[in-house]
């Protein structure tokens, strides 16, 4: 009697197992959010892992493997792209839909074309952009979900996951910026370079260049684009007639309802050397010089270790230099002279011997 009892518990525990060959999943707790919170025309990231959590079985490419992430009407997304492991082949499709507002967008990816290796997660992550404000205590969620056809064996538990997101009103802005570059060239030109990541009701952008930050020049304007976009796009302009020494350039973007909005303001500098004062050190009774973009109107000030006014005198302008002197023999030790030009305040450490 007990060898029967004995047979039907291990027949019993053989029937209540299964090994699971194929399992598509979605990580547990792994669609995350971040930040979980944003306004409307603000973004956020979404980070899904997803793949196959078997152990022992690939899910071959007849089984046509499926993840589907759907994501709520009060977001928009700008970008996906999907991190594989190292040493694994990617045999997938991503598919970004079309975003409506009754149901958001919904995103796709496929193994059709070809296997999902035993114990591999890749990561799917996302752009999104507020689009429309919850109401007032309500929660909107990205929801995934893993399947595939003609398995075998499947884990369903691990089949979905989730995470809440909540967007608050606030102003919509017509242009997401990512990035906005002046850079000087061997030819003397400034390459101006700026991307967006979405774009609604857009004319063009508008770059100015100015020596003081108060006073702006028109460079060019960028206006043959289409008036709306939800990818990244890149943007190229070159100055031939840059101003010399540090000056600044500005990207406005234009509205088609004839509204503008700076976007961004950055500094470069096009000049033969560096900044500095030379000789240094100093010898106590000697003149040195200071290079300069305006000679004649930037403001100098010379300060002793312990923070006192020291005179200095102006004997000259060559170029871009100025020759200064103190007006009385210096004591040895460690000077700060200031230069106050085109918006900047550099500081200039002098030795005096």
């Amino acid at each position: 009697m007990i060898k029967k009892l004995l047979l039907f518990m291990l027949l019993g525990m053989c029937t209540g197992f299964t090994a699971f060959a194929q399992d598509p999943y979605i990580v547990k707790d792994g669609v995350i959010v971040s930040p979980y919170s944003l306004s409307v025309g603000t973004y956020t990231s979404v980070t899904i892992g997803f793949g196959n959590a078997s152990t022992s079985s690939s899910i071959p490419q007849s089984a046509n493997a499926t993840y589907t992430i759907n994501v709520p009407p009060v977001v928009g997304v700008t970008s996906a792209s999907i991190t594989v492991p190292s040493g694994t082949t990617a045999n997938l499709t991503l598919t970004l839909g079309s975003y409506t507002a009754s149901k958001g967008t919904t995103v796709i990816v496929n193994s059709n074309k070809g296997d999902v290796p035993i114990n591999t997660t890749y990561t799917l992550v996302m752009s999104l952009r507020g689009v429309i404000a919850n109401e007032p205590g309500v929660e909107s969620n990205v929801i995934a979900n893993a399947v595939a056809s003609g398995l075998s064996t499947n884990n369903s538990s691990n089949d979905n996951g989730n995470s809440a997101l909540k967007v608050f009103a606030g102003p919509i802005q017509p242009v997401s910026l990512v990035s906005f570059t002046a850079k000087p060239q061997e030819d003397q030109t400034i390459a101006l370079a700026w991307t967006t990541s979405w774009e609604t009701n857009n004319k063009g952008f508008l770059i100015e260049r100015s020596k003081d930050l108060k006073t702006f020049q028109t460079v060019g304007e960028v206006t043959e684009i289409g008036a709306s976009s939800e990818s990244l796009k890149n943007y190229r302009l070159t100055d031939f007639t840059p101003f010399r020494g540090t000056s600044y350039y500005r990207l406005t973007q234009l509205d088609l309802d004839g509204k503008s909005t700076i976007l961004k303001v950055e500094s470069v500098v096009l000049r033969d050397g560096a900044y500095g004062v030379f000789p240094n050190p100093v010898v106590s009774n000697q003149p040195f010089r200071v290079s300069l973009d305006e000679p004649t109107t930037a403001q100098l000030n010379f300060y002793s270790s312990d923070g006192h006014v020291v005179s200095l005198q102006q004997s000259g302008v060559q170029g871009d230099t100025v020759l200064l002197k103190a007006d009385s023999k210096l004591s040895t030790g460690v000077y700060v002279l200031t230069v106050e030009e085109r918006g900047q305040i550099r500081k200039h450490r002098i030795v005096i011997e």
